[in-house]
């Protein structure tokens, strides 16, 4: 992100090989960025010589912090990295940044190149051990479970025993995780170079070094051992001799036996062994990694915001199961969530497929099924998120649905038919399953009746419950009747105003008359493009066929006993909470 150096340290070449700092275009970055993540990238890291002094050239008000939160807000799952940076300009703000980020990871290297002030000077670097032990101090109290590295040089010019062995005192005061430590040697063309005399001999750099790696490796290993036993997200870098290896968010090195299959991507890892410079474990098979959080609730309940919510504070992923937001280009009718509202947690499942594409519950829940299992693998909590009952429940109780192909043929005669008639139909043909299914959603309704002349059974009966992948938690969210109409109410009118006579017209030119579009938001746009009705009354229809919806989709939860109903944000935590416990 950015190149050469103000900072004229007396011992570095940089400034004078690389020239004066120089930063690229931020938003040159955030595409750099955005094409990797597109890619399949998991880990972006931020380079500079003092990486944490930048300032976008096209915007001063862009400075380092800002492009974290910039990259933070690109749609994916990836850590962010950043390296090297100076002790001057480490910012309140740059470590409330990494404090409130779920992308940035928990590591930080913060050079401190000696621990005694006499050298320090000598070597211009623009502080104090003592400013530097509060910085370190800040960034704890705020990111405590962050791992820090340094940078040490031993050995420099005039480094007596007595001024080296304040470096070893602030060893053990800092308790670095790790220490990149160089014997010092002269550069030709800095200023220590033609200044000072490299006066340190060269047996007593190396004896240096080896206490100071001695004194890193006992801290080291202390800290390595409270990860045993414990389940950590690590990103598979390599397969080498039968191993992967990989590193932690604490970029901490991990060992372990798998699939090479898995290098470049995010796994479950229980470390078994430690050692002062590594972790040693194996693929994670604790229940932890099946466990799946439901959020369910009739339309315009809330489900979105509260599932982001979540999903933010105990690190998830969503899934959506809404069987109308999956089309692609069924923005505003379905209120599809916009980025802004995603608030940077990756959603799966929406805008998948497009509105002439054949799609069933079947399809659904192969996709979310394989989704969840990935989200799981990346030590990652899956959020199950939607209205849509029959799509929630056949990924919770594993339900095997009957595979039975098209027939176009029955499906022309059907699709000639109102919707009432096409209930009557199935109603006749399975009198328990016409109970559950939705009235209004034509498109499932010929998928029922396909099924049951196909089979010659009915529907109901042969979806087959077998053995639950997942420990499943469910939480609803309950709302009095008044409030959940008010809130439709607005919610259409909004939609409206956003534009939705406009995305209708353009669906129905294009799709025409689609199973897809046969669904409340659309459906009532038809007669009024046909001349039939004013457009209040078509918002009166969506609003109307809405509550009615609403009113469906709560009797179907209310039958599932096992969700656990909430009105505050709070009461989902302590069961999340309680649940992962």
């Amino acid at each position: 992100i950015s190149t050469g150096c103000d900072n004229f340290c007396s011992f570095c070449i940089v400034p004078f090989t690389r020239g004066p700092l120089s930063n690229r275009d931020h938003k040159e970055i955030i595409k750099e960025a955005e094409n990797a993540i597109k890619k399949g990238s998991k880990e972006i890291w931020l380079l500079g010589q003092n990486v944490n002094a930048y300032i976008s050239p096209t915007d001063p008000s862009v400075n380092f912090a800002e492009l974290l939160k910039k990259i933070e807000s690109i749609d994916g799952d990836f850590w962010i990295r950043f390296t090297s940076c100076n002790p001057k300009d480490f910012s309140e703000e740059l470590i409330d940044t990494m404090a409130n980020s779920k992308k940035i990871t928990k590591y930080l290297n913060l050079p401190v190149q000696s621990g005694d002030n006499y050298i320090l000077k000598k070597m211009n670097r623009p502080y104090t051990i003592s400013q530097y032990k509060k910085l370190v101090k800040k960034i704890r109290k705020k990111i405590p479970d962050i791992a820090l590295s340094t940078d040490i040089i031993v050995g420099f010019c005039q480094e007596t025993k007595k001024r080296f062995q304040n470096t070893v005192k602030l060893f053990k005061e800092v308790k670095f995780d790790m220490a990149y430590i160089a014997q010092y040697s002269p550069r030709p063309g800095t200023k220590a170079a033609q200044i000072f005399k490299d006066d340190v001999p060269k047996e007593e750099k190396e004896r240096r070094e080896k206490i100071l790696t001695e004194t890193l490796k006992k801290i080291a290993l202390k800290k390595n051992k409270q990860y045993v036993g414990k389940t950590l997200r690590v990103l598979i870098h390599k397969a080498k001799d039968g191993y992967l290896i990989g590193k932690t968010n604490t970029y901490k090195t991990v060992k372990l036996k798998g699939d090479k299959k898995l290098v470049g991507n995010f796994v479950g890892v229980k470390i078994t062994k430690v050692t002062s410079w590594g972790l040693a474990g194996e693929l994670s098979e604790e229940k932890y990694d099946k466990k799946l959080i439901v959020i369910v609730g009739p339309t315009a309940s809330g489900k979105t915001k509260l599932a982001v919510d979540l999903a933010k504070k105990f690190e998830g992923e969503i899934v959506s199961a809404d069987s109308r937001q999956i089309y692609k280009e069924m923005n505003i009718g379905t209120n599809k969530p916009t980025k802004k509202e995603m608030g940077g947690i990756t959603h799966h499942l929406i805008d998948v497929v497009d509105p002439d594409q054949e799609f069933n519950v079947a399809l659904y829940k192969e996709m979310a099924m394989k989704i969840i299992q990935e989200i799981q693998a990346r030590n990652k909590l899956p959020f199950l998120v939607g209205g849509t009952g029959l799509y929630i429940w056949a990924v919770v109780d594993n339900i095997e649905f009957p595979r039975v192909p098209p027939d176009k043929k029955l499906r022309k005669q059907l699709e000639k038919k109102t919707k009432k008639e096409l209930f009557e139909i199935y109603k006749n043909l399975d009198p328990q399953g016409a109970k559950f299914i939705e009235k209004e959603n034509k498109r499932r309704l010929i998928r029922a009746i396909e099924v049951c002349k196909k089979t010659k059974k009915p529907f109901w009966q042969q979806r087959a419950r077998k053995e639950s992948l997942f420990d499943t938690l469910e939480i609803g969210i309950k709302l009095d009747k008044k409030t959940l109409k008010e809130r439709i109410e607005k919610r259409v009118k909004k939609m409206v105003k956003k534009g939705l006579e406009k995305e209708a017209k353009r669906l129905f030119k294009k799709y025409k008359n689609k199973p897809s579009l046969e669904t409340i938001g659309y459906q009532e746009w038809k007669d009024y493009f046909e001349g039939k009705i004013d457009k209040a009354e078509v918002i009166r229809r969506i609003i109307q066929n809405t509550n009615k919806y609403a009113k469906r989709q709560m009797t179907w939860f209310k039958k599932d006993k096992r969700i656990h109903w909430i009105t505050t944000k709070k009461d989902a935590e302590k069961l999340i909470k309680n649940f992962l416990k």
